[in-house]
């Protein structure tokens, strides 16, 4: 059986970030096909570019799963109810509207000289993309940290409270101890059908 993994980045983040690359290793030590499309651009478009991502990787593979962090884990949400796949979803941003309306204009992407431009109506196209619940919430899996200095992890916890999750004391937005969490993900994702 093949299998493939996308993974969706964050808010001005990228797939080099250190959750993807954990993510990627462990993909290449199982033989996983590893995906991590770079979203920064509207959030409609984020959200075409992911449907095609997933049906050519589901073409290519019995198994597609799904990981997304805080930005990337609202579009991984949406992704998971529209395919029914399994997925992570680490830190997840619950109201990204609110939020990205504190970051209109030129925003740089971290660790890069690249810049996105942020226009009021990524709000209403994030709005577009709410998950309030989940067909199959055991499908879910959700890595929260008490410590996140960006997002209230409580939001999360309390919208998708029928998925299973794992909810590290302290912590930060960027899961800095990711690397201990990560095969507890890879285990939900690929560990059973």
């Amino acid at each position: 059986m093949t299998q493939a993994l996308l993974y969706m980045h964050g808010f001005r983040s990228s797939p080099q970030s250190q959750k993807a690359q954990i993510i990627k290793e462990l993909c290449s030590e199982a033989g996983i096909e590893f995906a991590a499309p770079d979203l920064n651009m509207p959030p409609g478009a984020a959200a075409e570019k992911l449907s095609g991502t997933f049906a050519e990787l589901s073409r290519a593979h019995d198994k597609v799963a799904l990981a997304g962090s805080s930005l990337g884990g609202f579009y991984c949400a949406w992704l998971a109810q529209q395919t029914a796949a399994r997925a992570a979803l680490l830190n997840p941003a619950v109201h990204p509207w609110e939020v990205v309306k504190n970051y209109l204009g030129e925003q740089t992407i971290y660790g890069t000289t690249r810049t996105i431009f942020v226009t009021p109506e990524y709000a209403a196209q994030l709005q577009a993309l709410q998950t309030p619940s989940f067909t199959h919430p055991e499908r879910v899996f959700l890595v929260l940290a008490t410590g996140d200095e960006v997002l209230d992890w409580n939001e999360a916890a309390a919208l998708y409270n029928q998925s299973p999750s794992m909810v590290i004391n302290g912590g930060d937005h960027g899961l800095s101890g990711f690397a201990e969490q990560a095969p507890v993900v890879m285990n939900f994702l690929f560990g059973s059908s």
